[in-house]
């Protein structure tokens, strides 16, 4: 998708066109901002409060998916204008939607940058002459404007996880599988077998982990829903123990049930799928995240997946921790 530039009158919107226009080698701060946290610009309390705002926290806002408790898809913290044009602290944020509704506009503009004031960075700025317009146009491309955060909030925890990464554990993998991941410490493997691993992250409060195993390519049955959840639950059952004897994971169905969708990952086809995990035979359980793609030069289906464990605590910024590891795949060759 391809974005003009136009000239706008307000300050802010000159600023955004200055800097904007600099090389992002010159964008030396490094990008702040909270997981999944999205600076919200706009010119007054009582837009961000009126229908404009109302749309934008309905989507933005909406429940991320698949979780056992409701969390919102990104947290939205208002920032009028002003404000926004005075602090050295906002303009850093990895994340920053700035919306310029006023009359002198004639029609609806969308414009995405990055790297404008930090690194990594992503901006997206709408105007439009009016709220109407605004919401209608916003209709228009909020997948485009969901996509593009997710991918801000990936690029900035894989940049994070960049600085810690634990090479001996990402050797491993690179060895097992023949591709790489961008492993932060506090990772360990619990099992490893040829064409399986278990790497896991346990502290007092909360488990994290992937599960990551090959097998032969035969037919596209293997993108298949069913039968992406019959082959997890075979493995977890072999390989994946619960606290007491006898218990395995599995996938649950009993209140929400596992969705997948086809999706672009890296440049490669791959199926995306979410949904909840239990113990049989236990009281654990948590979401979990799915990617399931294909090494055609030999031939396999490669399944990384992602489960958090972490009782009568949020999980939604942990899925999107383990969903940018995954996320920084890269074969070896």
């Amino acid at each position: 998708m391809k974005f003009k530039w136009f000239v706008f009158g307000s300050a802010l919107f000159i600023l955004f066109f200055l800097t904007s226009c600099s090389n992002d080698k010159t964008t030396g701060q490094r990008s702040s901002g909270k997981t999944a946290e999205i600076i919200v610009v706009m010119k007054s309390d009582v837009q961000w409060k009126g229908v404009a705002g109302d749309s934008i926290r309905a989507f933005l806002g909406q429940e991320y998916p698949q979780l056992p408790q409701p969390e919102p898809y990104f947290s939205l913290v208002f920032a009028p204008e002003a404000s926004f044009m005075s602090s050295k602290m906002l303009r850093p944020h990895h994340s920053i939607f700035i919306i310029d509704i006023a009359k002198k506009y004639k029609t609806a503009k969308m414009q995405a940058r990055k790297n404008v004031w930090a690194k990594p960075q992503k901006v997206i700025k709408i105007t439009a002459p009016d709220a109407e317009t605004f919401i209608s146009f916003f209709e228009e491309k909020k997948d485009f404007i969901l996509k593009t955060f997710e991918e801000s909030e990936r690029e900035r925890l894989i940049s994070t996880f960049d600085a810690f990464r634990d090479y001996p554990l990402q050797e491993q993998i690179k060895k097992n599988f023949n591709f790489s991941l961008t492993m932060p410490g506090g990772f360990y493997v619990a099992k490893k077998y040829a064409n399986f691993m278990w790497i896991r992250k346990e502290t007092e409060k909360f488990s994290q982990g992937l599960i990551i195993y090959t097998y032969d390519f035969t037919d596209t049955v293997a993108f298949n829903l069913k039968r992406i959840i019959s082959y997890r639950d075979s493995i977890t059952k072999a390989y994946i123990p619960g606290p007491t004897e006898g218990s395995f994971m599995s996938v649950s169905n009993d209140y929400i049930k596992p969705v997948s969708k086809r999706i672009d990952f890296n440049g490669l086809f791959a199926v995306e799928t979410r949904g909840l995990w239990k113990v049989k035979g236990d009281f654990m359980g948590g979401p979990f995240i799915n990617y399931t793609l294909v090494d055609e030069k030999r031939n396999k289906v490669i399944t990384i997946d992602g489960y958090v464990y972490a009782p009568n605590a949020p999980k939604r910024n942990m899925v999107m921790q383990l969903e940018s590891i995954i996320w920084s795949f890269k074969f070896a060759d």
